[in-house]
């Protein structure tokens, strides 16, 4: 059933997360007594001292909360038989620091009523469930069923009334309450410990009210269970959820054992296997004495000895009379006798025998007739009852006893598991990469364990194996040699030279360790091995740069001197082309810009605010066909302005300085140089800008972009401008429906409803919606006393509109001179 402790981490026992429960665990409080309880099973506990009761592990409560927020509620379990007309608490969440109680559930012997006391912001909130008698010293199941803001609560299979929470109940039990509170069994406050026996005190997640109760044997109600609506499947009668138990807070949680557990394990494994591997040589020892008795006595193969006496097999005897024995192949079977009902009401057991017998003068006297047939069991598993019965002859006889007689019986263990979906472990640690170098794979998996699916629960869904690629380092390249070069041109033409080659180990390269190329890079040859002839050539008799021709008998001959120069060939001058041509370079205030060289000549560059090229050469014939040519340098037409792309460049001349200036085109804002788009063409840009030092440009993004509003006028200081705010004030209300569309006022209060708000109205009691302040000092004139603010107040005051402190009035007739449309003519009606 849903009150037996599932094997899953769905239920949330109290008592074993504090370590009651725990095999061999002495935590047993003082004040607190294990007794045995209506389910056998479990563990029940007497408290009288609630307070010596530890409090639930912080990792523990912090599971549960975030059991509560993932379903949004939870049914807690409880067995309990209060002490009469007694006052106590089931649980309660209290401050660490004494403050008091966040929650508490209090079962109430006085008014018979079951209390949960919230604390909601610093208030407390007290909702009753009544009639529930839950302290009358008898034992109590209840299933308290809280989703959100409902509660439903059953004692036993009995539905007691709804209950409604102020607020969700995992607003209360938030997700960091665990820092600040601790959860407690049976300790309340002052006088209201519990006092009495508790069994079974569980938080139950991952399954529904119905299954609840239907597995404690209820009949079935579900118009009787709270539906509420579930955004998963919006059907949902009770909590569903796929969330498993106490979560993990590390890796250990993959397999759900620690390294030192398993340690521990192992090392008792290895004490177990010593263990049988001695019982195993005790046994075997056994048996050969059996077998060399058993020779000896000579016993029968299947005998059985009991109790000195040897029996043969499929021999039957009686020890006490009540109890049968049998030798079944060596094995003495024993069981008790079992004795039927008598049919008569002073039936009596006879010396020596087990079973009561009816004598012939009571089947004469009694008056009885023979007792009927047991009915079927009431129930199909569990524990059920059976009845039979028989009639009486009431006319002769007294007929003594029950005419209806009632046993117990039980055909099978209920199943108490109920439906659940599977849901996944979570992943194990990825695996080693499948390589040692390059690129692999590494995988992890998960097992649909975490529930397993029951009773026709849903498989998990999804895959139970992840791969994904690993990256090791590069496998090593061995490096290997490339083609030759060709070989070079010979160093000597005659009387032996070298030529060179090379190679490349590149083919391919050495890489991430690998090994290089084995050999020589470089190889030679010898070349040009003939003799050489005599040249007379070889003292170089010519100028140098001038050919040196050689004759076969030794004499020689000089070409021309080379570019530059002038002269034989033997002896040579260089030329001065700067003089010889005296505009071949740009001549700048009357300097020939020029510089000779030897050989030939060098332009220099152009003088600032100038652009041109740089020509050199060696002759005068370079000089004359290669003038040099500077021409006013303009930044806007040869591309060397910095103007962005969204801008123009205006040249502002030659000899100004700077001699250009970018203007951001229509449609852009900025100072030329950074400029963004404006949609509205109010000098905002649409989007923040770079702000330089010292701007004179708007950078900062338009809070109106699509309506011109260059003041830029943000009266709530919401990042959007007047122009197009619809809530210039920022409260909630759009500006054609806000009467305050410039203050801040969300309950849009009117009390003398003149459609102008109190908090923006000039005269907040007094119905003006035309607003008129005459001296404009923010008191309306509906309400003001003094109207044109002169001093004078109005029943006395002869021009109420009109400033005028001297209150002259000329023609006497009570309307004053500022006025008064006749000054100089008594005219009262004016």
């Amino acid at each position: 059933s849903a009150e037996s402790r599932s094997d899953d981490n769905s239920v949330f026992d109290l008592f074993e997360l504090i370590g009651f429960m725990r095999k061999g665990a002495g935590r047993r409080a003082p004040g607190v007594y294990l007794v045995k309880g209506p389910e056998s099973s479990s563990p029940a506990y007497r408290i009288e001292d609630a307070s010596r009761i530890p409090a639930v592990p912080d990792s523990k409560f912090q599971d549960l909360l975030d059991a509560i927020h993932a379903e949004k509620g939870f049914i807690l379990l409880a067995t309990l038989r209060q002490a009469k007309k007694s006052r106590g608490t089931l649980l309660s969440v209290e401050q660490k620091d004494g403050s008091g109680h966040v929650f508490s559930l209090v079962s109430n012997g006085k008014a018979g009523s079951l209390d949960l006391s919230l604390s909601v912001d610093g208030k407390q909130q007290l909702v009753s469930v009544e009639d529930v008698l839950l302290a009358t010293g008898h034992w109590k199941n209840i299933t308290l069923f809280v989703q959100e803001d409902r509660a439903q609560l059953y004692v036993g299979c009995e539905k007691m009334e709804n209950a409604e929470l102020d607020i969700p109940i995992q607003n209360i039990f938030t997700r960091d309450l665990a820092s600040s509170a601790r959860l407690r069994i049976a300790k309340g406050g002052v006088n209201d410990n519990f006092q009495g026996l508790l069994q079974n005190v569980r938080f139950v997640f991952g399954t529904t009210l119905e299954t609840i109760l239907r597995n404690k044997g209820c009949s079935s109600s579900t118009s009787a269970i709270i539906t509420l609506d579930n955004p998963i499947n919006g059907s949902s009668p009770a909590i569903r959820t796929n969330y498993i138990g106490h979560k993990t807070k590390d890796i250990q949680a993959v397999c759900g054992f620690s390294c030192d557990e398993l340690t521990n394990m192992f090392v008792e494994l290895q004490g177990l296997h010593s263990m049988v591997t001695t019982l195993q040589d005790r046994v075997r020892k056994v048996t050969e004495e059996n077998e060399i008795i058993a020779k000896v006595v000579q016993i029968t193969p299947g005998a059985c000895i009991h109790n000195g006496v040897l029996h043969k097999n499929k021999e039957e005897w009686t020890i006490d009379s009540c109890t049968e024995c049998t030798c079944q192949n060596s094995a003495t079977i024993c069981r008790k006798v079992s004795c039927p009902l008598m049919p008569c009401s002073n039936a009596t057991v006879p010396d020596g025998e087990c079973c009561p017998r009816c004598w012939p003068s009571d089947y004469a006297d009694d008056g009885w007739s023979p007792w009927s047939e047991w009915t079927s069991c009431s129930v199909t598993c569990g524990n059920g009852i059976q009845q039979r019965g028989r009639s009486c002859d009431s006319l002769n006889n007294r007929c003594e006893g029950s005419s209806v007689q009632t046993r117990t019986c039980h055909l099978q263990e209920c199943d108490k598991r109920f439906k659940q979906d599977g849901g996944w472990s979570h992943w194990s640690p990825w695996s080693s990469c499948s390589v040692t170098c390059g690129t692999g794979i590494i995988t992890r998996i998960r097992l649909c364990n975490s529930p397993v699916p029951q009773l026709n629960g849903k498989p998990c869904e999804g895959e139970a194996r992840e791969n994904k690629a690993c990256q090791k380092d590069p496998c090593p390249i061995n490096g290997n040699w490339g083609p030759w070069s060709p070989w070079d041109a010979c160093t000597v033409t005659c009387g032996g030279g070298l030529q060179k080659r090379s190679r490349l180990c590149n083919n391919p390269e050495p890489q991430y360790g690998g090994k290089t190329c084995v050999g020589e890079a470089r190889g030679t040859q010898v070349c040009n091995k003939q003799d050489c002839p005599i040249d007379g050539c070889l003292s170089n008799p010519c100028f140098a740069g001038a050919t040196c021709t050689s004759a076969p008998d030794g004499s020689w001959k000089c070409g021309a001197c080379p570019a530059g120069y002038h002269g034989d060939g033997i002896h040579c001058q260089d030329i001065d082309e700067c003089k010889e041509v005296p505009d071949a370079c740009f001549v700048f205030n009357g300097v020939h810009r020029c510089e000779n060289t030897e050989p030939g000549y060098n332009c220099l560059p152009c003088p600032p605010r100038f652009t041109g090229t740089q020509p050199f050469g060696r002759s005068v014939e370079d000089a004359m066909s290669n003038k040099q040519v500077c021409k006013p340098r303009n930044p806007c037409t040869d591309g060397t302005h910095d103007c962005n792309k969204n801008a123009k460049c205006n040249y502002l001349g030659h000899f100004s300085d700077p001699m250009y200036r970018c203007e951001c085109k229509p449609g852009y804002a900025g100072n030329g140089i950074i400029c963004g788009e404006d949609t509205d063409l109010d000098g905002w840009p649409n989007e923040n800008l770079v702000c330089v030092a010292n701007a004179t440009y708007h950078c900062k993004k338009d809070n109106c972009p699509n309506l011109p509003n260059s003041g830029q006028e943000d009266y709530d200081k919401d990042g959007i401008g007047d122009a197009c705010d619809s809530d210039d004030d920022d409260d909630g209300i759009p500006d054609d429906r806000d009467n305050c569309p410039f203050i801040y006022n969300p309950q849009q209060y009117d009390y003398d409803r003149d459609d102008v708000g109190d908090r923006c109205d000039n005269c907040p009691y007094n119905h003006n919606p035309d607003q008129t302040d005459t001296d404009n000092n923010g008191e309306g004139d509906a309400c003001a006393i003094d109207i044109d603010g002169d001093g004078v107040l109005n029943e006395r005051d002869n021009c109420q509109y009109v400033y005028n402190v001297d209150q002259r009035d000329t023609d006497l007739d009570g309307v004053g001179d500022q006025c008064d449309n006749c000054p100089l003519e008594h005219n009262p009606d004016q």
